[in-house]
């Protein structure tokens, strides 16, 4: 039975004996070597971003670089958007958060295997809300029509305050807060909170 080769690459040897426990019960899996960076790298699956002397982006872009056919699963404890953008721009065929590895670390490796990417699903959410949030912005009105006051009201309006405890709030009257709520429908075309509310979301007002 020929078995997918696989060399474990982090800085941690208790994480890297954990993660090998878990590919080994695999029959198609087998752990044939570890390091503790990139700079003891012969071969890779699975990578460790934060590294001493190697860091993981290093190594990635080396690897590519000398065996274009490996494919490359990281690992980290960076849960944002950016970090997904360049780990997969750099090469690498899936990014796994550690928090996740004991749950889902074989079913990643099985999938980047077969050429398929894997990407945990929290880093997966951020990157679509970020993905959703681009289109708004592409689609919906600019804010830079609207005054400063305009701003403040449609972001306290998008909180869920009712006129008259924005009033209080900004120390002016409930019939000015309505003008200005009048002044916002008219200059954005939008008739109802629900939209505002949506609309100063997709700003990243709230």
């Amino acid at each position: 039975m020929i078995k997918n080769r696989i060399i474990l690459v982090d800085d941690h040897t208790i994480f890297r004996t954990g993660l090998r426990s878990l590919v080994d019960k695999e029959p198609m899996l087998k752990v044939v070597g570890e390091a503790k960076d990139g700079k003891d790298l012969l071969d890779l699956v699975i990578l460790d971003l934060s590294m001493p002397n190697m860091d993981g982006m290093a190594a990635i872009k080396e690897i590519r670089q000398k065996f274009p056919k490996v494919k490359i699963l990281v690992l980290t404890m960076q849960e944002d958007s950016e970090h997904f953008k360049r780990t997969i721009s750099s090469g690498a065929a899936g990014d796994l958060l550690k928090d996740d590895a004991y749950e889902q670390l074989v079913t990643a490796v099985k999938l980047v295997l077969k050429g398929k990417q894997f990407v945990s699903p929290s880093i997966a959410s951020l990157v679509t809300d970020r993905f959703i949030r681009s289109v708004d912005d592409l689609e919906g009105p600019s804010l830079e029509i609207l005054t400063k006051r305009e701003r403040q009201i449609l972001r306290l309006v998008a909180s869920g305050l009712a006129n008259k405890n924005i009033a209080a709030k900004l120390k002016i009257s409930v019939r000015t807060v309505e003008t200005h709520r009048s002044h916002l429908t008219d200059k954005l075309g939008i008739k109802n909170t629900a939209g505002l509310v949506k609309l100063a979301y997709s700003k990243g007002l709230i």
